[in-house]
């Protein structure tokens, strides 16, 4: 059996390091602009889907803007 690892090894090997704070990073900036979208999209889109992507740049901007030094 010296050669057999346990269920998950690869996974739990791979799953480390710079990826996975990466994907960390990008997790939470995109919960960040989505917090930021939401009530922009209730107050002046009123729910509207046509114009997602508006509201999404609008939001990544202010999500930018809101980091930047004072």
């Amino acid at each position: 059996m010296p050669g057999k690892k346990e269920y998950g090894w690869l996974e739990a090997k791979t799953s480390g390091g710079a990826v996975y704070e990466q994907g960390v990073k990008q997790s939470k900036e995109s919960t960040g602009i989505r917090r930021i979208a939401a009530p922009l999209m209730e107050k002046y889109w009123k729910d509207s889907v046509v114009n997602l992507h508006r509201i999404y740049k609008v939001a990544e901007y202010l999500y930018n803007r809101k980091k930047r030094n004072k």
